[in-house]
């Protein structure tokens, strides 16, 4: 025990026990201070009794000890620096018993109005912008039901996140605003993008929750100033940094399928007075046995279980020079291997492995009115599957290794010109560069397919704010010239045997290729008041190919793909007016409506021929194309209610109507899918929650509906909606320790995805950690 716990336990005690006659009339007051947030004693605390000229200070654990007249009415006031002052109120003081307290004080940092850095790259009030946005503290991913970082996204209305098979997954492809298609969202960590040239992408597996500080959503086209990838919205993931000297976190979890895992974080800061440096490593590691995802009726002896091992090593290091300036070091680690539910004769079966090596390096840096932001990274993810199977009609076996490495760095600038107070004027330039080396190596035969490209980009862009009418009214406009270059693309097959035979007649032209375009935008918000407010805003979205489509002969679950190298890009012309409205002063409602037209699609498509690929049926023959025309057709609510100071009722609700409006018939003849909706895409989702914080505990119950949506182009077959409910209740011992249990899928009702998989059920994870600080 402390010195100072030892002392006030003894000052207690003397004055309990050998209180004098004269001191009858007198009242003992024991108490112990924390912050309100995280729960730590605050050491040297004033607290006073109004009135009384009495006072003194808390400990180094937080305690207090006071002496006051039996039969007043103590108004106690505590005060500390950084902290706001708090006054409470006593109870009429009677009898001899000692009284004791907790109190907690608030830190006055809560007050500062939070900043929002994903709309124009800089830091910005969200008040100040013309757009549907959304913040997720690190706090409210603690408290919900999830187990992956792409889970928490459907607090936001509109998104949606494919993770059929839970944390056994492979990866989860996340879209929004009635897009299908994970290329069409880009995915930002810590400012820089993660989405692959190659596939489009990114690995959601790799992001572990407890490393996230918050998660900002910018929704609709934001390519004026993010370009490619940026046709439905960002999706930036800001890493946390360490506040204390030293600080840390152990965690560990053991669940459903025999599950385990843990967690080791460490870290510190000694910035003082905006100088100094600061630091954080972890380590995460889970694995998991795994479930058979095929339904009974259909299994066979093949079928086995879809299991998991994977682990990420992470670091971050960072020096301050002066508030103004900086430089950041970020470096990510990550490798695994996932079953895939089948298992011939190899002793792992069929699976698939994403090591990914991930580096960035950041400087910002400040002078009178300007500020610059430069960011550097570097991504390379080897993909590597391994795959086998038995034909059923033929009982031929088949084994192949793909072998995928996929290159992705590039540079950032921003530089940002204060004008005047109410007037910002933003430019920078972009340099990327995104290239694929693959192969599937056959070991059944003699085929060796492999496939290869480069693209490359470069842009310029320029975004203008002003405010007006005392801050009440926001102007922004911005625009942004592209340029990408296709090169070095091929597909070639050595050795080709029947397997592989039939794809010499798919010639493909791999022709270099140069395309540029502008992209506008255009937004208006107004503030009727702090709580009541509009926007309306425009915004034109562009897309390249990705080099999967152009290059890639191969297998995908909806058929054979052929590779597409006259693959031209896309364009997306969204409008949208929404608002946010405080009704009773409590119940928030942000609603939203956009249509979209989208130009030059790309689409998958079937040209009407079936092939044999080695397995049990024929696939058909897809290639995605420009099929000229979409619109979407949209609207989304979120409602959040605070019932009381512990207790807060989420909701949210999205629609979407997703549909072709033009198809070119000249390039698919004896189809036309005008009319047809877009696959993969429901047409309502919705999210409700329920969420009970008191300082000693924390739970939440989450329900969450996805529609039907079209598993082929021309609508013929249909997934079935689903209804989840998840449950997470944690609690809190000694300030430092927490132990909780998270249920995802309570009811236990398992639904079956569009390849005919079946969802883990219900799904228990137990989890034990200790964090600590100095």
């Amino acid at each position: 025990m402390k010195a100072s716990s030892l002392y006030n336990v003894f000052l207690l005690f003397v004055v309990a026990c050998v209180m004098t006659p004269a001191a009858q009339g007198q009242k003992v007051i024991a108490g112990t201070v924390t912050d309100c947030n995280s729960g730590k004693p605050l050491s040297g605390t004033n607290i006073q009794i109004l009135g009384a000229g009495l006072g003194t200070f808390s400990g180094s654990d937080g305690h207090f000890i006071l002496i006051a007249q039996t039969g007043e009415r103590i108004r106690l006031r505590l005060s500390f620096v950084g902290y706001l002052n708090l006054e409470r109120t006593l109870p009429s003081i009677t009898g001899s018993d000692t009284i004791r307290i907790s109190l907690c004080m608030t830190p006055a940092i809560n007050l500062m109005e939070e900043l929002f850095v994903t709309a124009t790259r800089t830091p910005q009030k969200p008040a100040e912008i013309p757009a549907r946005i959304a913040s997720i503290p690190a706090k409210e991913m603690m408290e919900m039901p999830v187990n992956n970082t792409d889970e928490i996204l459907q607090l936001v209305p509109g998104i949606k996140f494919d993770r059929d098979f839970g944390i056994f997954s492979k990866n989860s492809s996340v879209t929004m605003r009635g897009l299908n298609g994970s290329y069409r969202a880009l995915i930002l960590l810590d400012g820089v993008p993660l989405n692959k040239t190659d596939g489009g992408g990114i690995n959601w597996n790799r992001l572990i929750p407890d490393n996230i500080e918050r998660i900002e959503v910018l929704k609709g086209p934001v390519s004026a100033v993010y370009g490619s990838n940026a046709m439905s919205g960002v999706i930036n993931i800001i890493s946390e940094k360490p506040s204390s000297p030293f600080e840390g976190k152990v965690k560990a979890f053991y669940g459903t399928y025999q599950t385990f895992g843990g967690l080791l974080k460490l870290g510190g800061s000694l910035v003082e007075k905006g100088k100094g440096l600061y630091y954080s490593v972890s380590g995460f590691y889970r694995q998991g046995k795994g479930y058979i995802t095929q339904p009974d009726s259909s299994r066979t002896s093949f079928d086995t279980s879809r299991y998991l091992k994977e682990g990420t090593l992470s670091g971050m290091f960072g020096y301050q020079f002066n508030e103004r300036n900086g430089l950041e070091m970020e470096y990510n680690y990550y490798n695994d291997i996932r079953g895939d539910g089948t298992k011939i004769y190899e002793p792992l079966g069929s699976y698939n492995r994403y090591p990914t090596h991930f580096v960035r390096l950041s400087s910002h840096n400040g002078w009178g009115k300007y500020s610059l932001l430069a960011n550097a990274f570097y991504q390379h993810e080897n993909y590597i599957r391994q795959n086998e199977t038995m034909s059923k009609k033929s009982g031929k076996y088949t084994l192949y290794e793909t072998d995928s490495k996929r290159v992705d760095y590039g540079l950032w600038l921003n530089l940002t010109n204060q004008i005047r107070t109410n007037q910002a004027l933003t430019v920078g330039m972009d340099l990327k560069q995104g290239s694929v080396n693959a192969s599937d190596t056959y070991y059944t035969s003699s085929d060796i397919l492999t496939n290869k490209g480069t693209m490359s980009f470069f842009a310029l862009f320029a975004e203008y704010e002003i405010n007006l009418l005392k801050s009440r009214m926001t102007l922004t406009g911005g625009i942004r010239w592209d340029i990408a270059w296709f090169t070095n693309g091929s597909f070639t097959i050595e050795y080709p045997s029947t397997l592989s035979e039939f794809m010499t007649t798919y010639p493909s032209d791999f022709s270099d290729d140069t395309w540029n375009a502008f992209s506008p935008k255009l937004g208006i918000r107004y503030n009727f008041n702090a709580s009541q407010s509009l926007y309306f805003s425009y915004a034109h979205g562009f897309r390249p190919p990705i080099l999967d489509d152009m290059c890639k002969n191969g297998n995908i679950s909806k058929g054979f793909k052929m590779a597409n190298p006259g693959l031209k890009p896309e364009t997306l012309d969204n409008v949208e007016i929404g608002g946010t409205f405080t009704l009773f002063k409590r119940v928030v409602l942000e609603p939203s409506g956009y249509l979209s037209y989208g130009r030059d699609f790309q689409y998958f498509v079937s040209n009407g021929d079936s092939v044999y690929t080695g397995g049990s049926n024929l696939k058909p023959v897809m290639q995605r194309d420009n099929i000229s025309g979409v619109r979407i057709l949209g609207a989304e609510i979120s409602v959040t209610v605070p019932i009381i100071n512990s207790l807060s009722f989420i909701a949210n609700y999205a629609y979407n109507d997703s549909r072709i409006t033009k198809f070119d018939t000249l390039k698919n003849p004896g189809k036309d899918l005008s009319g047809k909706y877009l696959m993969e895409v429901p047409d309502n989702q919705a999210f409700a929650g329920v969420l009970f914080t008191p300082r000693w505990l924390s739970a939440a119950l989450t329900c969450r509906y996805l529609g039907p949506q079209w598993i082929d182009d021309e609508n013929t077959a249909k997934t079935n909606g689903y209804f989840t409910m998840d449950f997470k209740v944690s609690h809190i011992f000694f300030d430092q320790l927490t132990a909780g249990i998270t249920i995802q899928d309570l009811m236990n009702r398992q639904w079956v995805d569009s390849k005919g998989q079946l969802s883990p059920g219900r799904f228990i994870l137990l989890n034990l950690s200790y964090r600590f600080t100095k």
